[in-house]
């Protein structure tokens, strides 16, 4: 079954508050992800960097294109 976590932060472009669903499947056979979502609100392609640890937290950060 797949379970999915809500994460809110801010677009790196615009600024406002956005909402992602992250896939919760990530284990620890995979140590990242990484792809690129369209903000809600300006559209523009967001990196998400979506990482866990060893106690299975999830760490996502947002970047520009550029700064990725």
């Amino acid at each position: 079954m797949d379970e999915w976590i809500s994460w809110q932060d801010h677009c790196p472009y615009c600024g406002e508050r956005i909402e992602l669903l992250l896939d919760a499947g990530l284990n620890d056979s995979t140590e990242s992800l990484i792809y690129i979502e369209d903000c809600q609100v300006c559209c523009r392609p967001i990196v998400v960097m979506l990482s866990i640890d060893d106690q299975g937290s999830f760490y996502c950060q947002l970047k520009t294109e550029s700064d990725a």
